[in-house]
């Protein structure tokens, strides 16, 4: 069966419905990874065999989105097997994933807002509407820091506390812990935290390596651009210069991931990153830096 309106979309939509329908015949659900201003992953399909969905706010280059993707995956085959109650709760479990999840059922309101802007396909009136069921639940998954601190945790480190909108891992911490006091922490740390340096707020997180950097910037706007109409080349610009003027140093996350922070405050979890040999700026970019 295919949509009504099928022969009126783009090329590109066709592709899309196409390939969720046939992944979803194959596996009785389908993952996307959205890569935007936030990594996040959600499913397509898993409500009608579990009656949810989930989402997931996560870090997908590299190793990021098998990782999600296999979480996810195993939740819901055990939820299939009668083997997982679907609840709030944190997961300590090993079949799962080796470090805890936190999973929390998100209100109609929150649901509402997390499909609407991010989830989109969830949505009843989008074009992959017809693969969840219209009455699904929304599970938002959290992941925790390589010592398994939850993001609200005092003691979490890296990036983990910021992958996530806060609004919604206040809420997992209310339901979750009981506590509420995660917003009102973040929001006193943020002025320690971030630093804005030629109008880029550090710390930034990033799939863009120091080399890719390099080149997008010797490519130029118009062709940097035309080849990823979605980046910023004046941040692209501006951290490159950053960085060769040493106000910006930058460390490998995830493997695939980058993060980049003001040289003079760098988190204490970090700090054994540095220094590191990363940036290392040819000719090129040497000589038009120091213009």
């Amino acid at each position: 069966m295919t949509h009504p309106n099928y022969s009126q979309w783009t090329a590109d939509m066709q592709d899309q419905y196409d390939k969720t329908a046939e992944s979803i015949k194959k596996h009785g659900h389908t993952i996307k990874g959205i890569k935007d201003k936030r990594h996040f992953a959600y499913t397509l399909g898993a409500s009608f065999s579990t009656g949810a969905e989930f989402l997931s706010f996560f870090p997908l280059g590299g190793e990021g989105l098998p990782t999600i993707s296999g979480i996810m995956n195993r939740i819901i085959r055990l939820v299939q097997d009668g083997d997982l109650t679907l609840n709030s709760q944190i997961l300590n479990n090993e079949s799962v994933y080796y470090l805890p999840i936190g999973m929390v059922v998100l209100t109609d309101d929150l649901k509402d807002m997390a499909e609407s802007e991010w989830a989109g396909q969830l949505q009843r009136d989008a074009f992959l509407a017809e693969f969840s069921t219209d009455d699904h639940q929304l599970f938002l998954l959290l992941a925790s820091d390589k010592d398994g601190n939850m993001p609200w945790e005092p003691e979490c480190g890296n990036y983990w506390p910021d992958i996530c909108p806060r609004p919604l891992v206040s809420l997992a911490q209310e339901i979750l812990t009981g506590d509420d006091d995660f917003l009102e922490r973040m929001n006193k740390e943020d002025d320690d935290y971030y630093t804005v340096i030629r109008g880029v707020t550090y710390p930034m997180l990033a799939e863009l390596s120091p080399d890719d950097m390099i080149e997008g910037y010797k490519m130029g706007a118009e062709e940097w651009t035309s080849q990823f109409p979605k980046g910023n080349y004046e941040l692209l610009l501006s951290t490159v210069t950053s960085l060769f003027k040493k106000e910006v140093v930058v460390t490998r996350v995830m493997k695939n991931n980058f993060m980049y922070f003001d040289i003079n405050n760098i988190p204490e979890s970090f700090a054994g990153d540095f220094p590191n040999d990363l940036f290392d700026p040819d000719d090129e970019t040497s000589l038009t830096n120091k213009q």
